[in-house]
């Protein structure tokens, strides 16, 4: 049996309330156990503690005056100067707070700052900690022409009043394999390209319609009445990459020069340029929309070297205007 359990049997044996064979057990216990003996000479002391206090006394005039005597022996007590047990004992249970005007004064606007400053650090440090910005994918876009309408008939040709013979004249229809507004790589590589002969000599009394320098039939694609030379068209405006037109795909890439002294300063990041390209794909303008000064001028260098893919609009080539970055990183 465990001691706790011995321990717990004691107040039965001094009630009197175990059976006689576990109360035998009990005495067994104590006698061999030092702790347990103790503990029950303790509890044996105290059952007889009050039989050994004098009888109270019966006297109804005793306890009619038993208030009366109590307070004189406080008045007593005060009187002779003795330290009180309450007073005593209660002496560190009480605090009393200084009031240090001065030291509040100095601390209540330091406390004031400091969490102003942390508040303000919350704020702000999200904003400082930027990320990578993703890198812009360039694609061309291309627009299929409409095809080319058919050219018109010629005019007849006049009659000779001097010619006794009657010559008749053809109109050739030109047939071309290639499709207006796309390259057509050649199927073979000539080794010599032979010279046009150019005639002066055209058809007496001229063709109805016709215009110096013309050709008998026409040109596919030619414009009836056209001018000598052909027609010079302005030159449209360039469009904006967006939607379904993407940015032009790049043929030629410089690589940027790091600047010395952006790398003597650890300085790097991707710099934003707005590009607007001609109809030959080279960047004619630009404008830097988010600029790290140290790292501009060597990303404005790198970009007006690169060359684009010209972009066909409608059997015509147009600038474009994209977004493009410039990614400086130390290695």
């Amino acid at each position: 049996m465990r001691h706790a359990k011995w321990t717990d049997l004691l107040s039965g044996t001094i009630d009197k309330q175990l059976s006689p064979r576990l109360a035998a057990k009990v005495e067994k216990h104590l006698a061999a156990c030092r702790a347990c003996a103790e503990e029950m000479a303790a509890f044996r002391k105290l059952e007889e503690f009050p039989r050994e206090l004098p009888p109270l006394p019966d006297d109804e005039a005793y306890w009619s005056a038993f208030p009366d005597r109590v307070k004189a022996r406080i008045v007593q007590a005060q009187a002779s100067g003795a330290p009180q047990k309450e007073a005593a004992m209660f002496n560190d249970s009480f605090f009393e707070a200084t009031r240090d005007i001065k030291l509040k004064a100095i601390v209540f606007p330091l406390s004031v700052a400091a969490h102003a400053i942390l508040a303000l650090f919350l704020i702000i440090a999200p904003l400082l900690k930027t990320g990578d910005l993703p890198e812009v994918q360039i694609y061309s876009a291309f627009l299929a022409p409409p095809p080319a309408p058919p050219p018109p008939p010629p005019p007849p040709a006049k009659k000779r009043a001097s010619s006794s013979t009657r010559t008749r004249i053809r109109p050739v229809q030109a047939q071309s394999t290639i499709a207006p507004g796309r390259l057509v790589a050649p199927v073979e590589i000539p080794q010599e390209i032979a010279e046009e002969q150019i005639s002066d000599i055209g058809i007496e009394g001229g063709v109805e319609g016709g215009v110096e320098g013309g050709v008998v039939g026409g040109v596919l694609g030619g414009v009836v009445g056209g001018v000598l030379g052909g027609v010079v068209g302005a030159i449209e405006a360039p469009v904006r990459a967006i939607g379904e037109i993407k940015p032009p795909r790049l043929i030629k890439e410089v690589p940027p020069i790091y600047p010395e002294i952006a790398r003597q300063a650890r300085v790097e990041g991707v710099v934003i340029i707005e590009a607007v390209t001609d109809i030959y794909g080279r960047v004619q303008r630009w404008k830097v929309m988010r600029s790290i000064p140290l790292l501009d001028q060597a990303a404005i260098d790198a970009v007006k070297q690169w060359v684009y893919e010209p972009m066909i609009i409608n059997g015509k080539p147009r600038g474009v205007i994209f977004t493009l970055t410039v990614r400086f990183q130390l290695k």
